[in-house]
């Protein structure tokens, strides 16, 4: 019976062998089949949508991962919106995988934010540029040839953040801001014309409509008037506490908003504020002779105007480096600063 047993065991055993040698060789023939006619992948689905295959997910997602990092220029940050799923798959060996164009298809789906510097008029964005420093220089150039407090050019920078990168060139933009100067400076001018007819008109019918203009003097040929009545309070030559040399003018201490008119018929070639003179009115009367007068509370001649001697040009303040209303009143010749006492008063 042993014996039987035993013949049975070594029967079985050695089919059994044959079964697994048949079951073996037939696994490395498929295998080899398989190895030599596919390849694994992984598929890439975004969205529910299948992009295709790559060879290796992680290199995919280094790369990915670097363009999330690479921020250059006016680009501010990168933000995924989205992660792809990976499926390994064996697929023919022959078929190309598609790292380049699923990468771009990622890429495409990242959300970035851009910095840039918008130059703003009134708190209102006008234009943007990339770089401060281009903002800077824009606004410093349009404020070098105005007073921009005095017609209210009131321009700013601010740093701004936006998905959607609209630049502008500094040529370009300065052309926009340049529109709106424009604008300011004529509404200003407009403004100051207003006001001068209106002074100039109420103050024709309180003085000059009862006044004969009255030439007190003459320079270089030419007759002088008394551009306003007053106390003198500083003579020219004088020195001061508030002052670093000597006094180039005289100072007539009258009110607050009384008419100022010319010391004779010529040209304004200044109407604008002017550090320490404050607000001044510059009036050129041939021959060589200049007035000006300073410290005006308002202005209402312009650039370019023909005056006379009945011509409201501004009205006495306190602008500038002065103590109290008065007018500095200063006649030049030739550039050279004359004592007005001299010719007036």
């Amino acid at each position: 019976m042993k014996f039987i047993l035993l013949r049975w065991v070594k029967y079985y055993t050695k089919e059994i062998a044959k079964a697994l040698e048949v079951t073996i060789f037939g696994a490395i023939i498929i295998g080899s089949v398989v190895w030599i006619k596919y390849k694994p992948a992984y598929e890439v689905e975004l969205f529910g949508e299948k992009l295709g295959y790559i060879e290796n997910k992680d290199n995919l997602e280094l790369e990915y991962q670097n363009f999330i990092e690479n921020v250059t220029g006016n680009v501010a940050f990168k933000e995924k919106t989205t992660f792809p799923k990976y499926e390994l798959k064996l697929i023919n060996r022959d078929k190309q995988t598609e790292e380049k164009e699923i990468l771009l298809a990622l890429e495409s789906t990242v959300k970035t934010t851009y910095r840039t510097y918008a130059v703003t008029v009134d708190g209102e964005k006008k234009t943007s540029v990339a770089t401060e420093e281009e903002a800077k220089n824009i606004v410093e150039s349009l404020k070098s040839d105005v007073d921009a407090d005095m017609i209210g050019l009131n321009i700013g920078i601010i740093e701004e953040y936006t998905d959607d990168l609209q630049l502008q060139s500094t040529e370009e933009a300065s052309g926009i801001l340049n529109t709106f100067k424009v604008a300011k400076i004529t509404a200003y001018n407009n403004e100051q014309e207003a006001k001068r007819k209106v002074v100039e008109e109420d103050a024709k019918k309180k003085i000059i409509s009862t006044k004969t203009v009255q030439n007190v003097g003459t320079i270089a040929g030419i007759n002088l008037a008394r551009p306003v009545s007053g106390s003198i309070t500083s003579r020219y030559g004088s020195r001061s506490s508030i002052r670093s040399g000597r006094h180039t003018g005289l100072d007539i201490a009258t009110s607050k908003g009384t008419p100022i008119t010319p010391i004779a018929p010529g040209t304004v070639t200044c109407a604008q504020r002017k550090g320490s003179y404050g607000n001044l009115v510059i009036i050129n009367h041939g021959n060589g002779i200049e007035s000006y007068y300073a410290h005006c509370s308002e202005i209402y001649a312009g650039v370019g105007q023909k005056v006379d001697c009945s011509t409201v040009i501004s009205a006495v303040g306190s602008t500038g480096n002065s103590t109290g209303p008065h007018l500095h009143l200063e006649i030049r010749q030739n550039g050279t600063p004359l004592n007005p006492e001299d010719y007036l008063y």
